[in-house]
């Protein structure tokens, strides 16, 4: 049972609020439009199918009060259910008491009427050992037991959030060790066919092989490996030379540790949906990262007839993603305390930032994504785990030096995204500079 798992604070406040829940004809879902945001939207949405209740749901893309506010009274006076966002959001619709958030980020307090649950409250890393999709699960499970079945979801929110890099840790491990009943299988981070799974592969993100199916087929020739076999139907042996090959590869690049460790993971077949758990978080992040967050959601809630632009959809955003990662890479501008470069895309530029911190280049600063508009710039960062240990904190950062830009920002650790006006890059980058350099040891 879920109150065996979860410390009495935190279940009862999830009670609080399951109970509010069914009180409900009709409910907003606002979820973070990511992967692991859309996958928390399928929990509760499925969750609020159980229970007979309509539902409404909402993408948060804007992190800023003004715009979230915005946003959360275009259906002010029903009850809100806010899911990986919303914690340093509630200050600007303090005024309201109908809404509930699940939320993992840090934030600041602030005296609001409504309903707050960050896991961070509870004594619980936000980053490591909890994300949106596990705050959705707990919540559902708390609703009722029976919503274990919706534990794929939980699984892909985690891997889209990064939390299973290195294993599972925290509640995050806890829920996997007591809800998972699906075949575990420690094979390659890849999906699909061989030739497919690494021509199409961002994480791990592989120079010179990403994106270039030639220089693929060229590569498993070389080291006799059939390209057509699928990463599942590797034995051992073949499983560690083809780990090897591809190790050696990232290598080039001075990647570090991270990147090595993220080239295997456990996988499991979830054998109900059709979807391996690499499968599953690719297709909700592809779909959500172009702008189509609903397709994979209306197919997981039973809408067969959207699979193969589902699928499609994931073709298209990796190719898309891919050019613009080589792009951005190419014309990275190098500071001494961190890397920054342009996004054609919003949506675009974490992914790029990611993928180029983590496999591209010596994990020894973060990385910052801009992307201009003519009302403002966003902003995406990232760091890696060996940052992370030497004391960066790309929430603190990304808050404060927004803050000076006359922007806002926050976020995790590792990852996080701000929002300042057209022209201030100067300021946000000299004072994000300091911050980084101020942190590191």
């Amino acid at each position: 049972m879920i109150d065996e798992i979860l410390g009495n604070d935190l279940y009862e406040k999830l009670k609080t609020a399951a109970d509010k829940v069914r009180n409900e004809k009709y409910v907003r879902v606002l979820a973070h439009y990511d992967g692991d945001g859309v996958s928390s939207s399928i929990i509760l949405l499925k969750t609020l199918m159980n229970l007979g209740i309509k539902f409404h749901l909402g993408y948060v893309k804007s992190l800023d009060n003004e715009g979230f506010r915005s946003l959360f009274e275009e259906e002010k006076d029903v009850l809100n259910i806010i899911v990986d966002a919303g914690s340093s959001q509630a200050e600007g619709i303090s005024d309201y008491d109908n809404f509930i958030i699940l939320d993992h980020h840090y934030y600041n307090k602030s005296e609001i009427k409504g309903i707050n649950i960050n896991a961070r409250d509870f004594g619980i890393n936000g980053t490591r050992e909890a994300c949106g999709t596990t705050m959705a699960f707990i919540f559902s499970l708390v609703i009722d037991e029976k919503n274990k079945n919706l534990f794929p979801f939980f699984m892909s929110g985690v891997s889209a959030d990064k939390q299973d890099i290195g294993g599972l840790s925290g509640l995050n491990k806890d829920i996997y060790d007591h809800y998972n009943t699906y075949e575990n299988k420690h094979t390659l981070n890849l999906e699909g066919s061989l030739n497919d799974a690494i021509t199409y592969s961002i994480d791990p993100f592989f120079s010179g092989l990403t994106g270039h199916p030639d220089n693929v087929k060229e590569f498993l020739d070389k080291n006799s490996i059939n390209a057509e076999k699928h990463i599942f139907n590797l034995d051992i042996d073949e499983n560690k030379a083809l780990a090897n090959k591809l190790a050696l590869k990232i290598l080039e690049n001075n990647a570090g540790a991270d990147a090595i460790r993220y080239l295997e993971a456990d996988t499991l077949y979830f054998n109900d949906i059709n979807f391996s758990s690499k499968e599953l978080v690719s297709v909700i992040d592809g779909n959500s990262r172009i702008g189509e967050n609903s397709i994979s959601v209306q197919y997981f809630l039973g809408d067969s007839s959207v699979k193969d632009e589902m699928l499609n959809n994931v073709k298209i955003y990796k190719t898309k993603l891919i050019d613009y990662i080589y792009r951005a890479n190419s014309e990275l501008t190098e500071e001494k305390y961190l890397r920054y470069f342009y996004a054609p895309e919003s949506e675009m530029a974490g992914p790029i930032a990611g993928a180029i911190a983590l496999y591209l280049m010596k994990p020894d600063k973060p990385v910052i994504g801009f992307n201009r508009s003519d009302e403002d710039i966003k902003i995406s960062s990232r760091g890696t785990r060996s940052l992370i240990s030497r004391g960066l904190n790309l929430s603190s950062v990304m808050e404060l030096a927004c803050q000076k830009a006359e922007g806002s920002g926050g976020g995790h650790d590792i990852a996080a995204g701000g929002v300042i006006p057209t022209g201030r890059e100067k300021i946000f980058l000299e004072t994000a500079s300091e911050i980084i350099k101020s942190q590191l040891h």
